[in-house]
């Protein structure tokens, strides 16, 4: 239950459109708490649960990881062309 509180209490903060230097650092201290309650989650609750990745999910995490190779593939074939996209001043 404080997790949520936490995460509640860390919203609003980040959400200020002004900040002040008593607020900015009530949000430091925050996201500070608020990493280690994740950690304690992500170590005690999480390892309850027996979860599996959903045939879409496999197929989507297997798209980007194709569009990342292609995309990554085509800056180097690029760059080794002679530098194409490269400027200089």
């Amino acid at each position: 239950m404080k997790l949520l509180y936490r995460t509640a209490e860390w919203h609003a903060l980040a959400k200020l459109r002004m900040q002040t230097e008593g607020s900015l650092k009530l949000l430091d201290d925050l996201t500070t708490e608020f990493g280690q309650l994740l950690r304690r989650f992500r170590d005690l609750t999480c390892n309850t649960f027996a979860t599996v990745e959903l045939p879409r999910e496999a197929a989507a995490r297997e798209r980007r990881r194709q569009e990342n190779a292609a995309i990554s593939s085509s800056s180097q074939a690029g760059n080794a062309a002679g530098g194409q996209g490269q400027t200089r001043e």
